[in-house]
Parts: structure tokens; sequence; C-alpha cells
């Protein structure tokens, strides 16, 4: 291939290399085979790189690493599709809408994307299919979330009976090539599979934490009540998706400080997907139904109770269930708003969404940062997201791998 293809030179007005950078001044950046590989600070370009390398110059602009949604469901449209109709899609179908959503994440500045859970066959060939798009978000799977039977997502193929067709499942998906594994410890919005009630007995969820460490792969474990955490971490779980605090009654008194206390004294990390009902409550009434009318009442406790867990001091990953719902797959912006909005400072919630997110997802030494040898992700803003996070919605360039798509 002419080497010419694989090298390019950036040079940034601004460059910040992650959320906690103070010096924002301006540098060059060699890229060369998808990864950044040497970093120049200053306004010269080094004299020993040659001119004849493409140069991109973005010296009006804020340079920071690409962004990462932990946790999104690629075949799904996000667009309040009922279950009924996903679940008469083929495979076919949801491959080709996966590959449009990854596209829509990139030109958002989303640069990864975490998939948290579909069909097996569909959300491989998902990922197969973005990985050879330089226009798409890169990919990573969990296939189907291991869930009991007819539990929350049953119908992706993940149902699991006790411990031992736990272990079998994740060990399957494994050696299918998932990048992480999925455990359902509570219901949700699957029907007859209540949010509020456990799923997995700790035992259950012990194998699973034992299994995933064993293959070398995250898991990431799905709890909407105070009763599935607890149980999470008494199992040894670290990584947990959307931490709520629901209770049959809906009536938002669900949170429990001994459970924020756990949580934090455990180090585990919570992806809050808050954008779901930010985004039921933004459809129209006559199109959002009971879901709208439910998120009245959910959402503002759901805001409080990250706010409390923050200042309990647990940590935070960014995600936002983009296709389950009304969510789009450029939503994350929007999500670090809502968690600066709700308790943390801009940074923390820039780095939710790079360093933090990262290296929840055991690629902390490959994204997330803009560092020689990391992968070449990067987005262009008009100002510094620390200072306005609305800046995020003013891309001047997106590149994943050293690909420039805007």
């Amino acid at each position: 291939m002419n080497r010419l293809r694989n090298e390019l030179v950036v040079y940034a007005g601004r460059l910040r290399v992650d959320p906690w950078a103070r010096d924002l001044g301006p540098a060059w950046l060699l890229i060369r085979d998808g990864r950044f590989e040497e970093i120049a600070p200053g306004r010269t370009r080094p004299a020993e790189w040659p001119d004849a390398r493409p140069a991109l110059d973005l010296g009006r602009a804020v340079v920071l690493p690409g962004l990462v949604d932990s946790h999104v469901h690629l075949t799904e449209s996000g667009d309040g599709t009922g279950e009924d109709v996903a679940a008469a899609r083929t495979d076919s179908e949801r491959v080709e809408l996966g590959v449009e959503n990854a596209r829509t994440a990139l030109r958002a500045g989303i640069t990864t994307v975490a998939d948290c859970g579909g069909p097996p066959e569909a959300v491989f060939a998902v990922r197969a299919r973005t990985a050879a798009l330089p226009d798409c978000a890169r990919t990573l799977v969990a296939a189907a979330p291991i869930t009991t039977p007819r539990g929350h997502t049953w119908r992706f193929g993940g149902e699991a009976r006790d411990a031992a067709a736990v272990r079998e499942l994740a060990e399957r998906f494994a050696l299918a090539g998932a990048d992480f594994i999925k455990v359902m410890a509570s219901g949700g919005g699957t029907p007859g599979a209540p949010a509020w009630e456990p799923s997995f007995p700790e035992e259950s969820l012990r194998v699973a934490v034992e299994t995933a460490a064993a293959l070398g792969r995250p898991l990431k474990v799905h709890c909407l009540s105070a009763g599935s955490m607890r149980t999470a971490v008494a199992a040894g779980v670290t990584l947990i998706e959307h931490g709520k605090f629901r209770t049959a009654g809906e009536d938002g008194g669900g949170f429990d400080p001994a459970v924020a206390h756990l949580l934090a004294e455990a180090g585990a990390v919570i992806c809050p997907t808050l954008s779901v009902g930010h985004h039921v409550l933004a459809a129209p009434p006559d199109v959002s139904g009971d879901a709208g009318t439910l998120w009245r009442r959910r959402h503002p406790h759901d805001l409080d109770d990250f706010r409390r867990l923050v200042e309990s001091g647990v940590r935070m990953v960014s995600g936002t269930d983009a296709g389950w719902r009304f969510t789009p797959f450029h939503a994350l912006p929007g999500e670090l708003r809502l968690m600066a909005g709700a308790g943390m400072t801009n940074r923390e919630a820039l780095a939710a969404a790079t360093t933090g997110a990262a290296a929840a997802l055991g690629m902390g030494d490959r994204i997330g940062r803009i560092a020689p040898g990391y992968q070449a992700d990067f987005i262009a803003a008009d100002a510094d997201p620390v200072d306005d996070l609305t800046a995020l919605d003013r891309l001047h360039a997106v590149a994943r791998d050293g690909h420039v798509i805007r």
C-alpha cells in the first residue's frame, strides 16, 4: 500500500490530550497506520517530518480524544419501535440498521461504542462490517445479555436457568469473540420482567464474575434496583449498568444510602444511561404514550439518585442506552450535559466518556487519550468542553484510526 495513505500530520491549535490536562497549547500530531506515533508541542512543524505527508490544519480548534459510549444497542432503532416490530426484523435488517447506527455515532464524535446486547449473529456481523468501514464507530460487542428464562431481553437468545448455564453461555460468547460479557441482575423493560425484581442469585453472579475474569473479559451487569446492586457487589461485580433504585410503587423512594456506600467502598463503576428518560420525555406525548407517563415520574428521581451516588463517591462512566426506547445514537454529548447538570463537573463528565470509559472496557491503554501508541481517534471542537460541554455539538473534525470523516 502507498505509504502516504497511512500517514497523516495534524496541527492542533489547542491540544487536550485527556480531560485532566491543564496545558492546552498548540501541537503537531504524527499519525501512522491508525495510531498516534509522535506528538510535538509548539507551533513549528518538526523539521524531520517530511512535507510529503498529508496534513490537516485544525489551528482554530481544540483537539481532544474521541468519545466512548459504553452502552448502546446497535441492532435496535431508538425510535420507540415496539418489541413486536423489533423482534420481527431479520438478521440482515438488524445488521444494516446496526451499521447505520454506528455511522451516526461516529458523525457525532463517538469513536467507540460498546453494544450491550443483541442477537449474537447480528451483533458479530455488525462488528465485522464496521471494522472495515472508516465512517463507522469502532464497535465492541457482548453478544446476547445472559438473563433468566423469559427475563429482560430474553428474545436476544441469552437465557440461562442456573449458574452452570451462566458459565456455559459466558464461555460460548467469549469463544465466539465477544469483547465483554453482559448479565442481567434485574428485570427491565421487557414485559413480565419488572425492574425492581432481582434476577440471578449471588451464586450465579459470582460464577459470571469468575468466568469473565478467567476469560480475560470485562463483565457488565444490568442493575435497576437496590437489591440487585447489593447482590452484584456481594458477588464481586464492579461494572454496573444503569444503577437505578426502582421500586414497585415507582415512587422514587428506592434510594438506599447503604447501597451507595457499598458501591463506593467496592470501587464499582456505574454507567447511568440518563439519556433514556430524557429522550422519552422529549418525544411528543402522543408518541411516547404510557412510557412518557412513567418516565415523568421516574426521571427526576433518577437525576437526584445520580447526584446522591456521585456525592457518595461512586465512579461513573458514560453510556446512553442508544437504540432503546427513544434514545438516538448521537445522544452522548447530551448525556454528558445531564451528568454535569446532576452533580459532576464538566471535566469529570468528559473523563467519563474518555479515560474512564476506556479503562472500564479494558482498553485504557489503547483509546480514551491522545498519546503515542494509542489509536488515532480524535475530535476537534470550537471550544474546550471542560469549559463548555455544548462545544461537543460543534465539531470541526472527527477521526477514527486516523481516518478523518468530517
